[in-house]
């Protein structure tokens, strides 16, 4: 295993001696010790991939949350222990932990050499982990504050534990393993049930039976089978589990009561997040309902009456118009790098085949005939917009191009960011959005679906932002987000396509700050396959962005037009083009950047070195340059090597047209050497638009703004004068004034970039 982190931020004791440093493939010993049995906290698939993977019998329990409170002894049954494992199982957790494990731990699993557990009726806040080799006899005994995933192990973190190791300590690992066999394993049931076990044999018997499969064993399961899943284990908790617990006097016979009560004062316990708080009503009514509602000894209900409360309760208070705005994104792509096999041609991205009853490898490598007809079927399509667009040049043309580039890499945009990124606040720096700004007749809707083309194959996978839900449908911006949000969460990589996103998802910030920089800063902190959004949006005269958003999109400007007069025939033109499209060579890229990701010795820190950006499409540049050289093609003029930075510029431009037509509005404050603009006059009564004030001042840079964020807000903006001149590119005419001024030091302004040349030119789900 290379990378190994040091334990450096725990407080190891080995035999009562404290130790220096180990790694965690020291720590849980594969090649000492052959058994492994455990109760922990939380616990990850990727954990599970790299460190229990070659021990030959794994059992593993999930304990109790340490940070849970109660008041009584019913309600750690009801309230923490019952309600976890429902909560568990509604959010499909196990369904997802299976499918997140290695094919080779998922037949593990399915051939009873590893077992996950948990206790649906008891809190069990234990933590020791018991490794054993009975053929050399040799054991360890692992007490301490860790859990079995990598958060637990991060030298990063800002936080210390202590691991107590306890090497050929046989009375110590016998009272443990006696304790664990004795006290604990009774209150157990399996974490992965048999109803989720019998539909991952099902899937695979059919994959066995698919030539399209090529031998692949990995499980990825539909949303209906899991649904399904999850309703007939919720179902057997209540039913049987809690009921067998009951009987055998495990819990006490009031338990019923208990569950039947649980609903009582529930305003102490409401969540802040108004997420959880439905998800913990949900629940609990659940708990509530499956008992007889009068009897003085309330039983649990019939299994089939209990079958059908947990099946409404899944999609409860989701309307019609909910359900629908849900099914709309239908493009569904999984990353799976442990999967990845190179040997045998499997990139490691995986689609449902053709019924969707199970995952099949996608990639395959093209011939140089396919490669040179893909070239020149892109050729093609930016042909037609050099014919066809007004004052069209080959730098324009480079957005095009670039959003093509994006589309193609975006599948693995989570990889290369954990590749790209030396610390989490790195990871902006690889967006996880494409935003189109363009105006009316410029060909946006129509690159949308040649990019569906190139890489699905087909062109009805758009999504029409404004119809997401009808027009009419109460609160209609907040579920348009959500469901956005949802498409993002369904564990497709595939990226989402939307079209004519309206301005005020990005002007307003409880958008596009929930979606695009909350979702960023969760992929940073918790690297996962989310997917990419590609948008178009309106350019209208000056397309702003808050600066957060800003800092996490990549925003490609398409502001020139289709010749009126030559509409026709570029619509024949470019009908005629996408009829050549197809997305062989996307499957040929998938294939080379997958090689690329497995490679050590790859770069993926490359800085463009006028702006300092990295480059997070550097590799794809590359892998398409030998593209061209292997089918003999010289590389395009619209071929871009760098970053496009068209928000910088589309905002330069929107204050030096302010200043230029509002010269007399700028006042200057020659102590400060700066400049006072009354922001309050961008207003209605002025010609601007509603929205104009927010507008201007998004765009305007807060590094020219006098005492930074500060300087953008209330009524008068105040602007570092030197700064702002060399900005939008026009003479200071104030610049001998604050030269001769006692009060400003005759240090040199801080250097800025250049101005460019101006261009010519949901609703998700309550569970699961």
């Amino acid at each position: 295993m290379t990378n190994e982190p040091d334990l450096t931020k725990l407080h190891i004791v080995f035999n009562g001696q404290k130790t220096p440093p180990l790694k965690i493939n020291q720590l849980f010993d594969s090649r000492r010790f052959n058994r492994f049995t455990a109760i922990t906290g939380d616990i990850d698939a990727d954990f599970i991939n790299r460190y229990l993977s070659k021990f030959i019998q794994v059992e593993v329990v999930r304990g109790a949350r340490p940070n849970a409170t109660v008041k009584s002894a019913n309600e750690v049954i009801t309230k923490v222990a019952l309600t976890d494992a429902l909560l568990a199982v509604a959010n499909k957790q196990p369904a997802k932990l299976f499918e997140a494990l290695s094919s080779s731990n998922q037949s593990n699993v399915l051939n009873g050499l590893f077992q996950f557990e948990y206790a649906p009726v008891q809190a069990i806040y234990s933590r020791f982990y018991l490794l054993s080799n009975e053929e050399t006899k040799d054991c360890r005994v692992i007490l301490g504050s860790i859990d079995l995933n990598a958060t637990s192990f991060e030298n990063n973190a800002n936080r210390y534990g202590e691991v107590l190791i306890f090497d050929n300590d046989r009375p110590l690992f016998n009272n443990l393993m006696d304790h664990f066999k004795r006290d604990i394993k009774p209150v157990l049931r399996p974490f992965f049930s048999d109803n989720l076990l019998k539909a991952a044999q099902k899937q695979r018997a059919e994959s066995s039976k698919d030539e399209k499969a090529a031998g692949s064993n990995v499980v990825i399961l539909d949303n209906d089978t899991t649904d399904e899943v999850a309703a007939d284990d919720m179902t057997d908790i209540i039913s049987h589990d809690v009921q067998q617990q009951i009987d055998n006097a495990i819990i006490p016979q009031d338990t019923t009561i208990a569950m039947r009560n649980i609903t009582m004062d529930r305003s102490q316990a409401k969540e802040a997040i108004e997420r959880d708080t439905k998800q913990h009503d949900t629940i609990y009514n659940l708990q509530k309902t499956a008992v007889s509602p009068r009897a003085a000894k309330p039983k649990i209900k019939a299994r089939q009456k209990i079958y059908q409360q947990v099946k409404e309760a899944l999609v409860s208070g989701m309307t019609p118009q909910q359900r629908s705005a849900e099914k709309k994104y239908t493009t569904f792509l999984y990353d799976r790098p442990m999967e990845r096999n190179l040997v045998n041609n499997n990139s490691g991205l995986y689609v449902p085949n053709d019924a969707g009853t199970h995952p099949i490898p996608f990639g395959k490598l093209a011939t140089i005939s396919q490669i040179r007809d893909s070239l020149k079927s892109i050729d093609d399509v930016m042909k037609g917009y050099q014919r066809f667009v007004v004052d069209y040049t080959d730098d324009y043309g480079k957005r095009f191009y670039e959003a093509i580039l994006y589309s193609f890499t975006a599948p693995f945009l989570w990889e290369i960011r954990t590749k790209a990124s030396l610390n989490p606040e790195d990871g902006n720096d690889v967006p996880n959005f494409l935003i189109l700004g363009a105006t009316a007749g410029s060909g946006k809707s129509t690159l949308l679906r040649i990019i569906n083309q190139l890489t699905w194959n087909t062109d009805r996978s758009l999504i029409d932002f404004g119809t997401i839900y009808p027009t009419d449908i109460a609160q209609k911006k907040n579920k348009t987000a959500e469901a956005i949000e949802h498409y993002m969460k369904e564990g497709s990589s595939y990226p989402v396509l939307l079209d004519e996103i309206e301005p005020y998802f990005f002007q307003q910030d409880q958008y596009s700050r929930h979606l695009v920089v909350d979702t960023m800063n969760e992929l940073v902190n918790n690297p996962r396959a989310i997917a990419p959004v590609i948008g178009t949006t309106n350019y209208d005269s000056g397309f702003t962005m808050l600066r957060e958003t800003a800092r996490r999109t990549y925003y490609l400007q398409i502001d020139k037009v289709i010749d009126e007069k030559l509409k026709g025939e570029a619509n024949r033109y470019i009908y005629n083009v996408r009829q050549t499209l197809n997305n062989t060579l996307f499957k040929d890229f998938v294939m080379r950047m997958a090689v690329l990701l497995e490679d050590d010795d790859t770069a993926w820190r490359s800085f463009d070195k006028k702006t300092g950006r990295l480059d997070f499409l550097a590799n794809t540049r590359k892998l398409f340059k030998q593209y061209y050289e292997m089918a003999g093609i010289a590389i395009p003029d619209y071929f871009s090597n760098q970053i496009c930075d068209d928000f910088k510029e589309s905002s330069r431009s929107t204050w030096a047209k302010l200043y230029l037509t509002q010269e007399e509005d700028f006042k200057y404050r020659q102590q400060d050497n700066s400049l006072l603009f009354d922001i309050s006059k961008l207003n209605t009564f002025n010609g601007f638009t509603a929205d104009s004030i927010e507008k201007y001042r998004n765009a305007l840079p807060i590094e020219l703004c006098v005492d930074g964020i500060n300087g953008k807000r209330g009524k008068f903006v105040e602007i570092k004068a030197p700064e702002f001149f060399q900005w939008i590119g026009e003479r200071n005419p104030y610049e001998d004034e604050s030269a001769t001024n006692p009060t400003v030091e005759n240090a040199e302004p801080a250097p800025v970039e250049k101005p460019k040349a101006k261009k010519k030119g949901f609703w998700a789900r309550l569970f699961g």
